[in-house]
């Protein structure tokens, strides 16, 4: 694992947007296509804007998400409008896009379907994760009944999440799937979450802070950008 202290948000989102620019064309030359999973919450939507600016061959992009609520795909707390919004425009509306939740579907009908194609998905090539200030990162919480079985190394690709702490029920790739990256960024800003991630390389017990079970992971690409605002 890799801190890097940037002084603004500014300066960390146009130094990341650069680094998950290089790593996706760089797969993209080397394996023919890239393959990106991405987080929800206020925090990547500047990122997502100058991500989207970018110059890739979008179109050998795939990309996902770490996490989904299971609500509508209009309401504004869904995940997925919030990429379409701010990263599928410009020059990344070439991008593939694979949802997580079908709200036509049953949940365990729904989970099958999208596993399916998870699976089929090679190593990703970055993946994005934020975290809150419970220590929860995708939909992985501290709080939840299923949080063993989402850190459970044998783990399936995908798993339905309670939260007791957040609202709706969440789907989310597990541990496994997502350390499965030839990088992951930790995506940080705010003094609050430097607190908490001090916490959890510390105490290092993902099922009080599952952050930990990242940036305490010897054998993963892990880089934490953090910026104080």
């Amino acid at each position: 694992m890799q801190l890097y202290s940037f002084s603004d948000a500014n300066l960390l989102n146009s130094d990341l947007a650069d680094q998950i620019k290089h790593s996706l064309y760089e797969a993209i030359s080397l394996r023919g296509r890239a393959y990106l999973v991405v987080s929800g919450g206020k925090t990547p939507i500047e990122l997502f804007k100058l991500l989207a600016q970018k110059d890739l061959p979008w179109d050998k992009v795939t990309i996902t998400l770490a996490d989904e609520r299971c609500v509508s795909v209009d309401d504004a707390d869904r995940n997925e409008r919030l990429v379409k919004d701010f990263l599928l425009q410009y020059k990344a509306h070439q991008a593939q896009f694979i949802s997580l939740y079908n709200e036509g579907a049953q949940i365990e009908e729904n989970l099958k379907s999208i596993e399916l194609q998870i699976d089929s998905l090679p190593t990703f090539d970055v993946v994005i994760l934020g975290m809150g200030e419970d220590g929860h990162t995708a939909s992985l919480f501290p709080c939840s009944d299923e949080l063993e079985s989402g850190l459970d190394d044998e783990a399936q690709s995908l798993l339905v999440v309670h939260p007791k702490t957040a609202p709706y029920q969440r789907i989310t790739l597990s541990k496994r799937r997502l350390l499965d990256s030839r990088i992951i960024f930790i995506h940080l800003i705010g003094q609050k979450k430097r607190t908490v991630f001090s916490q959890a390389m510390v105490n290092n017990n993902p099922k009080v802070m599952p952050i930990s079970a990242f940036i305490n992971n010897q054998n993963a690409n892990i880089q934490v950008m953090y910026a104080p605002q």
